[in-house]
């Protein structure tokens, strides 16, 4: 098997976008669900006197022309500022109410608004509509019952409409989008020229990234020295790779090298050993890899530096005998324990015999 820096990059750069790539397609697939919800479906309806028929079919979120209004004399309030006011037209003998922000409205007095279509959200507020109507029997000297239910109780409230939430929804799916997009042009370019990859980046220490990859092509394939897992010895270098990024050491830059055992736990289950290789120099190198195996490091140093580290494996052999005594004086207690306990136990049976 062909060993390459490149394919090595490539690699690594597939099993990095594939995960972000699949979320980012997701969560674009679930806005586009979203935006089908009626809540932010925009639908042109032709006339306001159809309010009360687009309601019920459900299309409530709407644009329309306003024509020729009237104002109702009437404000929606939130504490002391005035947000919305009330217009009207009549249709077929209808009075339509219509609420508009304030400041929709008093563009619509300037005449600015005569073929721009306004956004609304139809809602059912018969309270508004009843009280509108109450007002205008007391000033036109009429009795309520003989205007009740002149204004529709349908009404096209511009400050209802989310705006605000079409707009994030909007803005979020457009952005999702850009970025799905110029992450599958990354991935492409990075393919096709290694060097565009952000992991080869860190070698700009040794020279051009284009010019490092291609004397890492050459090393792995003519001077490989050690290749296992994701570990790889050549002539001159030490790569290690992992999923998030690759590590790549100059060996003629490492000036001490050392390794040592540590013991972890794995869950809750019980302690292993993790053998830690370090590189370092007097300057700015310092480089550290874990390895569960300790044939593995062994032979990373073997054909780094031409010999082991004899001392590390009788640190390890002290620390393994150590462990082992300790659990042979645990077991010898034990054994200890349970004699004395079957002593008393033969002791206590024979007093039972004696009285008897």
């Amino acid at each position: 098997m062909q060993h390459s820096f490149s394919k090595l990059l490539r690699k690594n750069l597939l099993y990095m976008a594939f995960p972000v790539v699949l979320m980012l397609s997701a969560l674009l697939l679930l806005l586009q669900q979203v935006a089908r919800l009626e809540i932010f479906q925009t639908t042109a309806m032709e006339d306001l006197s159809l309010a009360e028929t687009y309601y019920s079919s459900g299309e409530r979120t709407v644009t329309v022309s306003l024509g020729d209004l009237r104002s109702a004399g009437f404000s929606l309030m939130e504490g002391d500022k005035e947000v919305a006011e009330y217009f009207y037209r009549r249709e077929d003998g209808k009075l339509q109410l219509v609420l508009l922000k304030t400041s929709t409205a008093q563009r619509y007095l300037r005449g600015e608004l005569e073929d721009r279509p306004v956004h609304f959200r139809i809602v059912k507020d018969e309270v508004a509509a009843q009280h509108i109507e109450y007002a205008y029997a007391a000033s036109l000297g009429f009795e309520e019952k003989e205007i009740e239910g002149a204004f529709s109780a349908y009404i096209p409230d511009e400050t209802q409409y989310p705006l605000t939430r079409i707009r994030i929804l909007k803005i979020t799916s457009i952005g999702l989008a850009v970025l799905l997009g110029l992450l599958m042009i990354y991935v492409i370019l990075a393919t096709a020229f290694p060097a565009l990859n952000q992991e080869a980046w860190a070698l700009k220490r040794y020279g051009g990234i284009a010019r490092s990859i291609r004397r890492l092509d050459r090393e792995m394939e003519k001077q490989l020295k050690y290749h296992q897992d994701n570990v790889t010895v050549t002539e001159n270098y030490l790569i290690v790779s992992y999923i998030t990024h690759i590590d790549v050491v100059r060996i003629d830059d490492i000036k001490y090298l050392s390794k040592h055992v540590e013991r972890r736990r794995r869950g809750i289950g019980r302690s292993v050993h993790v053998y830690r290789l370090t590189a370092s120099n007097a300057e700015n190198l310092y480089f550290e890899a874990d390895f569960q195996e300790e044939e593995i490091v062994n032979d990373v140093i073997y054909y780094m530096r031409g010999e082991p580290l004899l001392e590390y494996e009788e640190n390890v052999l002290q620390e393994k005998e150590a462990d082992e005594n300790v659990l042979a004086e645990q077991e010898t207690q034990s054994q200890q324990e349970m004699s004395a306990a079957e002593q008393q136990a033969a002791e206590h049976d024979a007093d039972i015999d004696t009285e008897i």
